[in-house]
């Protein structure tokens, strides 16, 4: 068999946002902290963590309600509250705030030619790649306004990679969280969790950071193991 060139079956790359190119989780829980405290709800890190990472912000907040009954109107005042808090805190945003290995690999990825889209639950996406100052690289950015149907539903990653013009099984999605895994996998992607194992089973590459990896190291990861894994879909060319 003919050796694959190294970009044949990876020709995008999809990442997640928070927590995977910056580190805005601690400003989305701080949020939430504020929120529930103001709300007299009981919440920590734990609870936050284990439940809320890598919603969108309605369901973030239902998890927070659990079984709280409150009215539409004042479901959207919460809402509304928690995001002022949130944009309060991105403020100070700055290209400092990129996390390890994030810049370089941006830099690698369009060096190759390879496609870059962001696939966030996040509807200040937009918003926070500007305040980092790494929005030029990236072609496409689908987020909590793209679709109707958000993580863990595949839709966010499959209209990236729709508008991207590439076929989900050349699409490698990046993600920190067991909602963006799962989406990932049901958009029949490859999917690189970065973050502790436990929380990313499933994905068909998993490391602690991105720190040590560029794009070639995490490329031969994928594309030594290929044999052994199990394949999104057939990797047709385009």
């Amino acid at each position: 068999m003919a050796t694959l060139e190294r970009n044949q079956f990876i020709a995008a790359v999809i990442f997640d946002l928070d927590g995977v190119i910056t580190n805005t989780v601690y400003f989305h829980y701080l949020s939430w902290q504020r929120l529930a405290d103001e709300e007299g709800i009981p919440f920590d890190r734990q609870i936050h963590d284990g439940g809320m990472l890598g919603l969108n912000r309605e369901d973030a907040l239902s998890y927070l309600l659990g079984d709280r009954q409150i009215s539409v109107c004042h479901r959207q005042l919460l809402l509304d509250r928690k995001n002022n808090y949130y944009l309060e805190l991105i403020n100070e945003l700055n290209n400092e705030h990129l996390l390890p290995g994030i810049g370089n690999l941006l830099k690698e990825l369009h060096a190759a030619n390879i496609r870059i889209a962001l696939g966030s639950s996040s509807k200040n996406a937009e918003l926070v790649l500007q305040r980092l100052g790494i929005e030029h690289f990236f072609d496409f950015i689908a987020d909590g306004n793209s679709v109707p149907n958000l993580k863990p539903a595949p839709d966010v990653f499959l209209y990236a990679a729709a508008s991207l013009g590439v076929p989900p099984s050349r699409c490698l999605v990046v993600e920190d969280a067991p909602a963006g895994v799962a989406a990932g996998l049901a958009a029949q992607m490859w999917v690189l969790g970065v973050g502790p194992y436990q929380r990313l089973v499933g994905s068909h590459l998993i490391l602690p950071t991105l720190a040590e990896f560029g794009w070639h190291d995490l490329l031969a990861k994928l594309d030594c193991d290929r044999n052994s894994l199990k394949q999104p879909v057939s990797t047709e060319s385009i």
